[in-house]
């Protein structure tokens, strides 16, 4: 539910954000940015609100999995649908506390290869634990950094121009000190 006192752009980039990574997920049968949707939300959103836009897109990825491309619906799948999403969580927070002192390219790009690395290194961990490990091959891992790089940069891009076309809906969220 949208408090009453929200502004549009408290929900609009949100759900741009969400809308786009979930039909990107539809587009490459759910192989979700979730790496590139959690820098950009941590560098354009407040924390709450990034932590709703992360936690739901997750959410939506993990319904269209199990629903329409027919993920089992067992111990092991689900278990890995958690560590998706808490790893995305972490990724997340890691790439706002970074993002404290502001925004800057190189900042970014350090950001998002740190986030990257920390996701990978948190599912890693979770594979030895429950199995899953040959997933992640150098080529498997290279293809997911690609996928991730190119929707950070596609969705940093939607934003600029959002807010340039549209500020009243999309300009951005002050930052918190």
């Amino acid at each position: 539910m949208v408090a009453s006192n929200s502004s549009p752009r408290d929900v609009a980039w949100p759900l741009t954000l969400a809308a786009a990574t979930i039909l990107g997920t539809l587009a490459t049968a759910c192989m979700m940015p979730f790496v590139g949707l959690a820098v950009v939300a941590a560098a354009t959103m407040r924390t709450p609100a990034m932590l709703v836009t992360i936690v739901g897109a997750w959410g939506v990825n993990q319904l269209l999995g199990f629903g329409l491309l027919g993920y089992p619906l067992d111990g092991y799948a689900l278990g890995w649908g958690v560590a998706l999403g808490m790893a995305s969580v972490a990724a997340g927070l890691f790439a706002r506390a970074a993002f404290a002192g502001g925004v800057t390219l190189p900042r970014a790009l350090a950001v998002f290869a740190a986030a990257f690395v920390l996701d990978e290194a948190l599912l890693y961990a979770f594979a030895l634990a429950v199995g899953g490990t040959e997933t992640f091959t150098p080529a498997i891992v290279a293809q997911l950094l690609a996928n991730d790089a190119l929707w950070c940069g596609a969705l940093t891009m939607l934003h600029v121009v959002l807010t340039r076309a549209a500020p009243r809906w999309y300009a951005a969220a002050p930052r918190a000190a």
